[in-house]
């Protein structure tokens, strides 16, 4: 028994390095620029090249135009960004903040990146 705890929690450890190597992880100081594309689903530029689909649950980004700004803050307390729960996302919108739940964060191909309307890349 003791054994397999031990297994189980080394490959916890080895998980998180692994995920943030693997490209599945993003700084909180990388994040850029961002388009709604519709009340739930929001384009982010990540430096210079990437863009990610930030898919929330329910419409929070309902009447969100580029100029409304998005207060982000780690929920951890960590820059490192790996799962929806790592993120905490607010749309200002109007002088109000509207919360948004993350339901999942997806890294766009370069392909999808090109295949994205202009009016949607961020």
């Amino acid at each position: 028994m003791k054994r397999l705890f031990a297994a189980a929690f080394a490959s916890l450890l080895i998980a998180g390095p692994a995920a943030a190597q693997s490209g599945t992880c993003f700084r909180l100081s990388d994040m850029g620029n961002h388009r709604a594309a519709d009340s739930q689903t929001l384009y982010v530029a990540m430096g210079r090249k990437e863009v990610w689909r930030f898919d929330m649950n329910g419409a929070c980004l309902s009447g969100v135009g580029f100029g409304d700004p998005l207060v982000v803050t780690p929920t951890g307390g960590a820059s490192l960004i790996c799962k929806p729960l790592d993120l905490d996302i607010k749309v200002s919108h109007m002088g109000m903040l509207s919360p948004c739940m993350l339901k999942s964060m997806t890294k766009l191909t370069p392909a999808e990146v090109e295949g994205l309307p202009k009016k949607l890349k961020p």
